[in-house]
């Protein structure tokens, strides 16, 4: 379920369980066709559109639906200010060192009383390796954080939340987002396509070119998603000629 909401919805720390935050782009839309796993995870999360591409394609099946773009990179400033006002305390987990430790520093220079900490841990080819899990756990928990942002990468990050989500709930933590390379973006470590480029939807394109080694793979990935989302809409077409018309609650969509 693709779900476009206001900032201040998808930023409420109210629930009496863990809120986990997917943003969607192309990438993990394909994902989520292809691995059983995630796409459980997704029907349980809320999912954010997240990529031009996604909700333009999103805006032609589901006409007369008004769908908000809202991406890791750019709600985080949101997010930083709201946790200052609201004295709600942040927690980044992932990316580099530098990556991390730069992020907390630009939101503390943005967002004067944010409280925040972060740990980049390093590098494990399982989320399941306990010592690996309880380092991070005794840091979440040493800092008892309203707000988690993992950065650890798709699919990655979503399936870590989503394991660890009733631990996290117990000690206090209410949000968690998997923001992929946000941190990335705000420590300056890589620079974002311009404005008018997000505008047009080829910031993948200007990423693919940034990092042509890095990036081939998962720009060759995203273009999956063409083929699923026809065959989602060929699968509702059949449903409404046979009188079964599939529900959209306005604002959402549904396409896996």
């Amino acid at each position: 379920m693709l779900q476009s909401l206001d900032i201040d919805q998808l930023l409420s720390s109210d629930g009496c369980e863990l809120k986990h935050v997917v943003t969607v782009n192309s990438e993990i839309f394909v994902y989520a066709h292809e691995n059983k796993e995630l796409e459980t995870i997704l029907k349980h999360s809320v999912n954010t559109i997240d990529g031009r591409v996604l909700q333009f394609l999103c805006s032609l099946l589901y006409e007369g639906v008004a769908l908000q773009k809202l991406s890791g990179s750019d709600f985080i400033y949101d997010l930083a200010e709201r946790a200052a006002r609201h004295g709600e305390r942040i927690f980044l987990l992932g990316a580099e060192a530098h990556s991390n430790r730069g992020a907390i520093d630009a939101l503390v220079a943005r967002f004067p009383h944010l409280v925040i900490d972060g740990y980049s841990p390093p590098f494990c080819s399982s989320i399941l390796q306990p010592e690996w899990n309880e380092a991070i756990h005794r840091r979440i928990a040493g800092f008892c954080p309203t707000h988690l942002v993992v950065c650890f990468g798709p699919p990655k990050q979503e399936m870590w939340i989503s394991q660890h989500a009733d631990r996290l709930f117990k000690i206090g933590v209410r949000c968690a987002y998997g923001l992929g390379g946000t941190l990335d973006f705000v420590s300056g470590r890589k620079r974002r396509a311009p404005k008018w480029i997000q505008r047009v939807g080829a910031e993948w394109l200007f990423r693919l070119l940034s990092e042509p080694r890095q990036r081939i793979g998962r720009t060759a990935k995203m273009f999956k998603m063409f083929h699923f989302a026809l065959r989602y809409r060929h699968f509702e077409f059949r449903h409404l000629k046979s009188n079964k018309p599939v529900e959209h609650a306005a604002g959402k969509s549904q396409m896996w």
